[in-house]
């Protein structure tokens, strides 16, 4: 057991890649799996209450959070250069109580809007929605302490307890309910979600302690806040906008078109998810290695490792995305059932937008992991911008097609449009060619 605990806690970055993408891959197949048994044996309205209700728990964990994670990745590992320990016990203090303030406020302005807003919705969404609140603080913390083991560089504990293990034991539960027969409603998935959450969060807590907590116990803390504060805001704007225009589409489609719509759209997601994982994976691999590199002034070893990793993104993310181009729709419904074959013209547009973003590689982590994210802010609020006007009409007139290609174009956009920032203002380059 302590040889594989070693193993998972190698600080590399072959082995942080390494175990990262497998993790991810890992990740990506429960995650899949569960959409297919989810779409299976719950009715399309019902799985499209689920999504809707896990979304809103996404995004309400965003001002819960307030960017604070990649704050912990980017300043533990530059603390862990000057190795200032006492730096990094204040920043974890002030992490961790703004989350529970925040959470706290969350839950006060649930209450109140109760009474007036989604109490009146059917019972069954209010029953979803009030067991989903259980899941806020969970992802919160979870966050902080999965940021926390990335900035060590321990990106494989990082990584394992809330990707792979959660939804292995998301999996786990919905095939024991099937077992017994026991009815999947949307009320009851999200229950699943609270308890593979939370084992994953107790795991998690116990390789942070291990590895620095009980490391720090004594040692006074050191606070940096108006510094701190400064930089959280640019942060809490590129995370808040990324978590929301991806999830901005869920609510756009169930006011304008339909809440099977909802479900149909997160099929399409799913897969194209799939291309885009090797993206994911190495991003959060590398993201503590860039920032080292950054704060050492290597700037050969910063052009190499983004460089090396773009081409790995795309080796991995080009057969991916052409299984999904070619023999897509055979594999939606052969998976997913003949009442999801709509999703796959959506998820071949959405694919075809993952690959060029392949293609750039890392641009925005470079941005964010080397003190240039303001500029990754602008640019994100005005992708925000454009999704919001670009989303409705296209909705509108093309239902889930026009999500996928407002989603998709507004992507690639994005990414050209920072490759030729950094080229030109950081001289270097992450794409592929």
């Amino acid at each position: 057991m302590s040889k594989l605990f070693n193993f998972l806690s190698k600080r590399d970055i072959k082995s942080a890649s390494a175990g990262s993408v497998i993790i991810k891959f890992g990740s990506a197949f429960f995650a899949f799996l569960n959409a297919v048994l989810l779409a299976r044996y719950m009715s399309v309205a019902d799985l499209g209450y689920y999504v809707l209700v896990f979304t809103t728990m996404t995004i309400l964990a965003v001002p819960a959070t307030m960017g604070l994670p990649n704050l912990l990745t980017r300043y533990i590992s530059k603390y862990e250069v000057s190795k200032d320990r006492a730096s990094i016990k204040g920043l974890l203090i002030k992490s961790n109580r703004f989350v529970l303030f925040s959470t706290l406020a969350i839950y006060a302005l649930a209450f109140i809007t109760y009474f007036f807003w989604w109490g009146n919705y059917e019972s069954a969404m209010v029953e979803t929605i009030l067991y989903g609140f259980i899941l806020l603080p969970i992802l919160g913390f979870s966050a902080l302490r999965a940021a926390s083991l990335r900035g060590l560089k321990l990106v494989i504990l990082a990584e394992l307890p809330d990707t792979l293990l959660r939804n292995l034991w998301f999996t786990l539960l919905i095939v024991g309910a099937i077992l017994f027969k026991f009815e999947l409603t949307p009320k009851y998935a999200i229950i699943f979600q609270v308890i593979a959450a939370s084992f994953s969060f107790l795991l998690g807590f116990g390789f942070l302690n291990n590895k620095l907590l009980k490391h720090i116990k004594s040692i006074p803390p050191v606070y940096h806040s108006k510094e701190w504060l400064k930089q959280t805001i640019p942060f809490s704007i590129n995370s808040g906008i990324q978590i929301v225009r991806s999830k901005l589409l869920s609510y756009v489609l169930v006011i304008f078109g339909s809440i099977e719509a909802v479900a149909i759209f997160d099929v399409a997601t799913r897969g194209a998810n799939l291309v885009a994982f090797t993206l994911n994976a190495l991003n959060t691999a590398i993201s503590p290695f860039v920032s080292s590199a950054f704060e050492e002034g290597n700037r050969e070893r910063l052009q190499s490792i983004v460089k090396k990793t773009g081409r790995l993104i795309f080796l991995f993310s080009l057969p991916v995305a052409l299984l999904f181009i070619f023999g897509g729709k055979t594999l939606v419904v052969l998976v997913f059932g003949e009442a999801y074959g709509a999703s796959y013209f959506p998820l071949l547009i959405l694919c075809l937008g993952q690959l060029m973003s392949s293609m750039v590689g890392s641009v925005g982590l470079l941005l964010s992991m080397t003190g240039n994210q303001k500029v990754f802010s602008k640019s994100n609020i005005q992708m925000l911008v454009l999704h919001v006007i670009g989303s409705i009409p296209m909705v509108i007139y093309f239902d889930v097609v026009g999500a996928a290609l407002i989603f998709s174009v507004l992507l690639i956009l994005q990414n050209l449009l920072l490759l030729r920032y950094v080229r030109k203002h950081l001289k270097i380059n992450t794409a592929i060619f």
